[in-house]
């Protein structure tokens, strides 16, 4: 007889782990607010097995769903029940055995383990598109867990945590930008010869120049705002400049013959970096707006300059202690800095940011 005599059901299906049963239910939505009821951030460390929410992190997420409506994915959220349940199995076969309703008593405590920021995220975005109700995200329920036995399974499934590389991401992804920059790079087999497109570290033995999420951030310097709207447009613009740079590297075009490779480029010079080519999609982005004809022309003065890390053009700016460094202001000095080296004209705003630096270079 059951003891249950009020509480919530789903269909599951009833597996096995380390000689403990586990269930996997399909959820609506809808139902993950009256579910998860329990902010487990309210208590002391030691009577917790789960982190404390990080806010900030919940629009971000929210956004993705709204964002990618049609197509968003998300994996289990992991889950542990403390109080009673049952589960009803559909028959009495082998197969049917698996396959039934798992019913959790209402005064049972629902614990998320791994998920927490999913289901904020999701509770949000239902807030601002209540069409999503009906639809469905997997949770894995463990039962009769004590809280070291729910301390240790957070850790565990924290325990081997590897983030896909940026690189690959935008590979993989779909969005605008990353539609373009893959294009163009697909596109060349000469651009396919120097970008990694799988790892945005590169190491001394890497044959390839730069990462394709290098590339994907120059190309958004190079056009500024990317959308579904004007990127079919933009990639033969980013294409064409791209290679016309890439013409004007004399050192690029020999590792497309394979006569040189990345890393001995990367260990002598700074135009093997990521914040050299960003650089030089700020120099794109001024050349299409000011110099819409002869834009060409100017890049081919790239082969005059000097590369080297060890010139002190760019000590300070990409080279500091002998170290690349790669952020927007490093990138931005840079690009001043090659502006210069083309005799093309800085605008007030460039002219007071190298004055800033140069004082600051001097202990002015």
């Amino acid at each position: 007889m059951s003891q249950i005599v009020s509480g919530t059901s789903f269909p599951a299906i009833k597996g096995m782990q380390a000689k403990t049963e586990y269930y996997i239910v399909m959820c609506p939505l809808k139902r993950l607010s009256k579910i998860f009821t329990l902010d487990e951030g309210q208590l002391p460390v030691d009577q917790r097995a789960q982190r404390i929410i990080n806010e900030e992190r919940i629009p971000d997420i929210t956004n993705y769903i709204l964002d990618s409506r049609e197509n968003y994915v998300f994996s289990a959220l992991t889950a542990c029940i403390d109080g009673i349940c049952e589960f009803n199995a559909i028959g009495e076969s082998k197969h049917e055995q698996k396959i039934g309703t798992l019913v959790i008593d209402e005064d049972a405590e629902i614990y998320i383990t791994d998920g927490q920021h999913r289901n904020a995220a999701i509770l949000e975005a239902l807030k601002a598109d209540p069409s999503l109700a009906d639809e469905t995200i997997s949770v894995v329920f463990f039962t009769n867990k004590s809280l070291e036995e729910r301390q240790r399974i957070f850790k565990d499934l924290n325990l081997y945590p590897v983030k896909t590389d940026s690189s690959l991401s935008i590979t993989y992804d779909d969005k605008p930008d990353a539609i373009l920059s893959k294009t163009v790079i697909f596109g060349s087999e000469q651009l396919k010869k120097l970008v990694h497109m799988e790892k945005s570290n590169l190491g001394p033995r890497s044959k390839k120049l730069i990462s394709h999420s290098a590339v994907n951030k120059a190309s958004k310097y190079l056009l500024g705002n990317i959308t579904k709207n004007n990127y079919e447009s933009l990639i033969p613009v980013a294409s064409t400049y791209w290679l016309e740079v890439l013409k004007n590297m004399p050192a690029w075009l020999l590792i497309c013959e394979d006569k040189a490779s990345g890393g001995e480029l990367r260990d002598e010079s700074i135009h093997a970096h990521a914040v050299t080519f960003h650089a030089i999609g700020m120099l794109g982005a001024f050349l299409l707006k000011h110099n819409p004809e002869d834009w060409p022309q100017a890049l081919t003065k790239l082969p005059d300059i000097n590369w080297s890390r060890s010139n002190q053009d760019w000590s300070g700016r990409c080279v500091i202690n002998n170290s690349m460094t790669n952020n927007r202001k490093a990138a931005e000095l840079t690009y001043i800095k090659i502006k210069t080296l083309l005799a093309l004209e800085l605008t007030e705003k460039e002219l007071a940011i190298e004055t800033n630096f140069k004082e600051a270079r001097n202990g002015y």
